[in-house]
């Protein structure tokens, strides 16, 4: 035991000193920095993460791979007479030892593949206007395929997998963007890809360790940040969408590349990874830091990494759990146009998510607070970027909240009712010359009911009322029904 202790120290020093030499710590100018940085630490903080993974994972290896051997004990038979031996002799048969190869067995039993599908279609009824100086309502009927999810898992071993997820969202409008850093001095471009968006939204390897109750992923998942990126199945909430002002916030279906560890302790599960981060070119007003998602291009930029950790007590998948997550990256290095900006841009995040069901009542909810540094230096960078223009949609705050609670009960095992309230503002606080902007302090109402009149097939009829803080503006009011399915298992 004091052995491997010895040795997991040394080896800890080790990675440290190979992360050191290989990524050198960057060099501040404290001229360009007016007031104290919390976030210079963070480069640190990044490669310790990254060392606290790597080790976990390799701890976890050599737990699991720990084979214990019993020699088998030898069993001695009594001497026969010479008799008895003539007369086994002539009597005896043949006997056939069959042994069971544990190894062979499993060997034919794995790969195994599964698929899974789920999927839905909504028609909406909204109020809105004519123009910012015609303020008359009129109403907007739309129909849209939202989403259609194919979940395969190819399991490895009894511990081990591979789970992908292709999607094919709103019957498809998809387009790529490129930087061309010759064209008129950079420019973007977007391209018309394909008649239609199909998406490969998750793939990532599993491996679970069951000795030490830890389990490591790597490749691309869902980040364990909001109840949006958590409840991803719509049969999972009683409403159309999980949440319908997370997208007015943070990226919608947000998954990253990266490394993640989650370690069990009774009830509890903490998470902890190293996964590629944003993008503040494509910060805007109506989404904040939504829009820096990468999946415009076809590659990631990946010179700014974001830390991600978590702890969750039960289970908010499942109804039965409370949650407490972290995000935290630099935008600035993953800019295309890197001379626009040369101060960092971290985007913080801090959520608080809960599921719970007790009887037939159940509440869900979740608080998420963010912070955007330099945000006035993001905007004014962001205002006159060719092929982008975003205009006056380039204002960004400083800081955003988002809160929502919903109230559930479960009529029968058909029927279930909610009510719902939502708020956002991103625009909570300002910095520089940015004028905090009352459009985007927005409020939703929220009731509706959910018909599941089959085991893997469902109805949802949801009618709400926005308001924004922008004086003037009428509340507007919409309503909604959706048809979906999810399907458990398919060859």
């Amino acid at each position: 035991m004091g052995l491997s202790r010895a040795f997991l120290n040394t080896f800890s020093i080790g990675v440290q000193d190979i992360l050191n030499k290989a990524i050198p710590p960057p060099k501040f100018d404290v001229s360009a920095v007016p007031r104290y940085n919390p976030a210079i630490g963070e480069f640190s903080l990044m490669k310790s993460v990254f060392a606290l993974v790597f080790l976990a994972s390799v701890f976890a290896f050599a737990q699991d791979n720990t084979v214990v051997t019993v020699a088998p004990m030898a069993q001695v038979a009594p001497t026969p007479t010479p008799a008895a031996t003539s007369e086994a002799d002539a009597n005896a048969t043949p006997v056939t030892t069959v042994a069971t190869d544990e190894k062979t067995i499993l060997e034919k039993a794995f790969p195994k593949f599964s698929l899974k599908s789920y999927g839905y279609f909504t028609f909406s009824q909204e109020e809105t206007f004519k123009a910012v100086n015609d303020l008359t309502k009129y109403n907007r009927r739309k129909i849209d395929l939202a989403e259609i999810a194919f979940e395969g898992i190819y399991d490895l071993t009894t511990t081990s997998k591979i789970e992908f997820e292709v999607e094919i969202e709103h019957g498809g409008v998809g387009t790529s963007m490129e930087y061309d850093p010759f064209e008129e001095f950079g420019e973007f471009e977007k391209e018309l890809e394909q008649g239609g968006e199909v998406a490969l939204t998750e793939f990532v390897y599993k491996k679970n360790f069951n000795k030490t109750n830890t389990a490591l992923k790597v490749g691309k998942f869902p980040l364990f940040i909001s109840l949006g990126t958590i409840l991803t199945k719509p049969s999972k909430y009683a409403a159309i969408n999980a949440s319908d002002v997370e997208i007015a916030m943070i990226p919608y279906h947000w998954n990253e590349m990266g490394v993640q560890v989650e370690q069990k302790l009774g009830d509890f599960t903490g998470r902890l990874g190293l996964v590629s981060g944003l993008n503040s070119e494509f910060f805007r007003s109506y989404n904040w830091v939504g829009g820096g998602y990468q999946r415009q291009f076809e590659t990631i930029n990946a010179d700014d990494l974001a830390t991600v950790a978590s702890i969750e007590w039960g289970s908010i998948s499942k109804g039965t759990g409370i949650g407490l997550a972290y995000y935290n990256g630099n935008t600035t290095n993953n800019r295309y146009k890197k001379d626009k900006l040369t101060v960092d841009s971290y985007v913080t995040l801090v959520s608080l998510m809960v599921n719970y069901k007790l009887g037939r009542f159940m509440i869900t909810g979740e608080a998420i607070n963010g912070t955007l540094e330099n945000s006035d230096k993001v905007s004014t960078a962001n205002k006159s970027i060719r092929g982008l223009n975003p205009g006056a949609f380039s204002a960004l705050g400083h800081k955003a909240e988002l809160q929502s609670l919903q109230l559930a009960y479960e009529f029968s095992d058909e029927w279930i009712g909610y009510l719902r309230h939502e708020h956002v503002n991103t625009f909570e606080e300002v910095q520089g010359s940015v004028v905090a902007a009352p459009r985007y302090d927005r409020t939703r109402e929220t009731g509706g009911l959910m018909w599941a009149f089959e085991k893997n097939a469902f109805m949802k009829f949801q009618y709400a009322e926005d308001q924004t803080d922008l004086d003037g503006l009428p509340k507007t009011k919409w309503f909604g029904v959706a048809f979906g399915f999810d399907i458990g298992k398919f060859n």
